[in-house]
This record gives C-alpha cells, structure tokens and sequence, in this order.
C-alpha cells in the first residue's frame, strides 16, 4: 500500500521544520510571508508556543524571538487569558497598507521576471493537472478579487494573491507553489508603496479572465501566455502609479518614487 503524498499546501509549508542555523530569522520571513500572500487570514490563532515550536523542530526561546518580531511589525498579537494565544493581527490589512518603500524599477523588473517564470508555469501545469474540486475553488477567489477590487487595497490585496497561490497548488508542484507564496509576498510589499486606484484593480482582476478560461480549457499554452500578459500588465501599472502624487499632496511635493 503506497504511502498518502505528504501536504505540500501554503499553509502546511508555513509549519513545517527548520533546518537551518538562523532559525529565528526563518520563521519569521516564512509566517510573515504566509501574512502576506493571504495563507494566513487575520485573526487566524496560531498552534501554541510548544506546538508550533515543535512543528518548527526550534527551541522555544527561538519561537519566541520570533514571534516578539511579528509582533512589533503588527503582524501578530498576543491575547492572555482563557482563549488567549498568539494571533494574526485583526487589522493586519492596515498594517500591510501602511508599509511605504520606494519602488526601484531595476528591482521590479527582475521580481516581474520571476514572476513570469514562476506563476506562467504554474499556471501551464495548472491547465494540464487541475481536477474539477480545485477548479471550482480556483473560480472561488477569482471571484473574490472581482468582488474586493472595489472595497480597498489591502483586502483585495490578500484575495489577489490567494487566487495565484491557488493556481500554484493546482500545478501539482510543491517547489512551484513555494515560489509563489514568495512572489506574492514580495509583490505585496512593492504594491503597499504605490496608489492603488480602484480602476487599477478592477483592471488586475480582468487579467485573471483569460487565466482562467486557459485552465478551464486545458490549454497549457494559452495559460502560461496570459499570465505573462497579466505580470506585464501590472509591471506597466506599477511603474506608472509609483510616479504619482499621493492624495493630499501638493504639486511642489511630488517626488518621482521610480528610479
């Protein structure tokens, strides 16, 4: 009797074990990650201390450094009592949005780059390997990033990126979907920097259309030619916005924010 395929799920890659000597610092670029790209809802309890440092095979005083640095960034809190524990932070989404960086165009055209490799050969694999259960939740969140495009930034922000790491499950690839939930993670970062107008997401989220019908149509090589079409697309938005004046700002303070 052949052995169950181990799960090689975003969430599950989050509490996996460290094998490494800077633990520490591990786990909290992997959890901020799963924050990030959406693997992790706020709100969401994490397992205890004790589980979760044993999940992580670290000591406890590892996880505990750790977590004292999710929780400083805003990322997490802590709760005592009866139903306390450690928790993703409630309005994580403001404390994503309120993260500013400048956006150097160098740097975005090589994430963009990745992304293209990453996320149009997950969505390749997708078309080819995707059963009807994944499918019908991959057109779950596609829907969802429709419906959050209007509602503001950061939480259309989390739906976005749950839709592509969906895709990247659906490729069957465990290698390929932990890309992605870095890509998406350093996607969202970059995007925090810049104006997002709604007509700017909805425009996002019509390039999940021909993604979409790609995969529902099997056809491999359209999936992989749209995605690309679709990271292109948001390169050229990115780059444009990240030039404009911030609401409030008068014309003298403006300051280009691409080099």
């Amino acid at each position: 009797m052949s052995k169950p395929a181990p799960d090689s799920s975003p969430r599950a890659r989050t509490f996996a074990p460290l094998r490494a000597p800077n633990a520490s610092e591990l786990i909290v670029r992997r959890i901020g990650e799963a924050i990030g790209s959406g693997v992790l809802a706020p709100g969401e309890q994490l397992p205890s201390e004790l589980e979760l440092a044993t999940m992580l095979a670290v000591a406890p005083m590892t996880l505990r450094q750790a977590i004292a640095i999710l929780r400083e960034a805003g990322l997490v809190e802590t709760r005592r009592g009866k139903n306390g524990g450690t928790f993703v932070s409630a309005n994580v989404v403001d404390a994503l949005a309120a993260r500013k960086r400048r956006v150097d165009r160098g740097s975005l055209r090589e994430l963009s780059d990745w992304r293209r490799a990453v996320s149009g050969e997950a969505a390749a694999l997708a078309a080819e390997r995707i059963d009807r259960d994944r499918l019908d939740q991959l057109d779950g969140f596609a829907e969802a990033a429709r419906r959050q495009a209007d509602e503001g930034f950061p939480a259309f922000r989390l739906a976005d990126s749950r839709f592509h790491l969906a895709i990247a499950e659906a490729s069957g690839s465990a290698r390929l979907a932990a890309a992605e939930t870095a890509v998406q993670a350093e996607l969202g970062e970059v995007l925090a920097a810049i104006p997002a107008p709604v007509r700017a997401r909805r425009a996002s989220t019509g390039g999940h259309v021909p993604i979409l019908a790609a995969i529902h149509d099997g056809d491999a090589a359209a999936a992989r030619e749209a995605t690309v079409r679709h990271v292109e697309a948001t390169y050229d938005w990115v780059v444009g916005l990240s030039a404009a004046p911030r609401a409030r700002q008068s014309p003298s303070s403006f300051r280009r924010r691409v080099t």
